[in-house]
């Protein structure tokens, strides 16, 4: 017990001081946190998070990111986007599309991993996420467009992405006679009641706020417990589903009309605890690294995959997905360059690579390895480019 109320305790505190840090000396915030968490982990052996929580670690992680996205989610207003919905657009349905095939052609003939792998890796590697973008948006003072366009992309494809992933998964057990082929048909089903039920919930909370049903001072803690309830019960109807669940909610509220004074209530609170839990997961996931984990990054395939995501496959998703939207040439070059992975990517990786090698395909036993060099490149990466590429090219302010 008091191991872990001061593992806790640590990770608060060295959460915000990296945060702070950052801040005070000018640096990403996610290279920081990373660097940190790994100094903290395996470095020094000071924190060791799954000694401390065990079996609760996972679900904590997944609750916290439950709440980070639906505080982004609650901030996706469509009134942002009213005069270039087509560039969005394409960005949460195209690109994603795009990059998911490019990419499991890249992990199959590169790592030399089974498609039903590559499609599973593929579909995971989708994702940036808020807790990623965020951070790198309010460093670099990022104009409205772009700085829109990555937002959107990063809130409503985070969801998308491990529902590829498991797509992926179901499909290729089927094919091979893992699995029953109900198991699709229940998917799909499963995908439209989650989405449908969390838009639902979503807008009959605002509708209870709105008339005043539970009083002002009690809506942030109500919405908490429903955000994760909500998030719980999708995640007991199919895995990894709960993320689509929260989306829709935020974006229900968002965009119903609800008075400024309940939308401030909420987001003051969700945006002030986000920024503790994006800190304090940073700080945990990279503190359970292994040094054994470490060490296999600097593999040469694994290199090799990962520059060719940032230099090859997400430029091209990009320009591919944004043809004819009238979208100027440097929007579009910071766009494309710009795509840091983070905890989700991080967190569903683990999930995915037991239920593989369960099925039966061996090669799923690098997917935490390449997903760990993944996010730890592209954070270090995109964290110390972004800034002086956008002001370079005239898009901050």
């Amino acid at each position: 017990m008091h191991l872990t109320l001061l593992t806790i305790g640590i990770i608060l505190f060295i959460g915000l001081f990296s945060q702070w840090f950052s801040w005070r000396w000018g640096l990403p915030a996610i290279f920081v946190m990373t660097i940190t968490g790994v100094l903290f982990g395996p470095g020094l052996g000071i924190i060791d998070p799954e000694a401390a929580f065990g079996s609760v670690m996972d679900p904590l992680i997944s609750m916290a990111v439950a709440i980070i996205l639906f505080e982004g989610s609650l901030s996706l207003d469509r009134r942002e986007i009213i005069n270039f919905k087509k560039p969005v657009w394409r960005m949460i349905t195209i690109a994603p599309l795009i990059s998911w095939i490019f990419t499991a052609i890249a992990t199959h003939y590169i790592m030399g991993l089974s498609w039903v792998v590559a499609f599973v890796i593929g579909g995971l590697f989708v994702v940036t996420g808020p807790t990623v973008i965020g951070p790198l948006l309010r460093q670099s003072n990022l104009q409205g467009r772009p700085a829109a366009l990555l937002r959107w992309e990063g809130i409503i494809v985070d969801p998308i992405g491990p529902l590829f992933a498991l797509f992926a998964f179901e499909l290729g057990v089927s094919l091979t006679g893992a699995a029953d082929s109900m198991h699709m048909l229940l998917f799909f089903l499963a995908a439209i009641v989650t989405s449908i039920g969390g838009y639902f919930i979503g807008y009959m909370m605002g509708y209870v706020f709105q008339k005043g049903l539970i009083p002002h001072y009690m809506q942030t803690s109500f919405m908490f417990a429903v955000i994760v309830l909500s998030f719980s019960v999708s995640n007991v109807m199919m895995p990894e589903s709960g993320l689509l669940t929260v989306t829709a909610m935020g974006l229900a509220m968002a965009n119903m009309g609800l008075d400024r004074e309940i939308l401030a209530n909420i987001q003051h609170f969700k945006e002030n605890i986000s920024v503790l839990l994006i800190s304090s997961v940073f700080i945990i996931l990279a503190s359970s690294v292994t040094r054994e984990e470490l060490m296999t990054i600097m593999d040469v395939h694994l290199l090799t995959f990962v520059l060719v995501m940032i230099f090859l496959i997400r430029p091209l998703s990009v320009w591919l997905s944004l043809i004819k939207t009238n979208l100027p040439l440097r929007e579009k070059t910071l766009i494309g360059w710009i795509a840091p992975r983070g905890i989700v990517a991080l967190t569903v990786s683990s999930y995915f690579q037991s239920k593989l090698v369960e099925a039966g395909f061996s090669d799923a036993s690098l997917l935490v390895p390449l997903t760990l060099a993944l996010v730890f490149t592209t954070v270090c990466v995109h964290g110390f480019t972004m800034t002086p590429l956008a002001r370079s090219l005239g898009l901050a302010d």
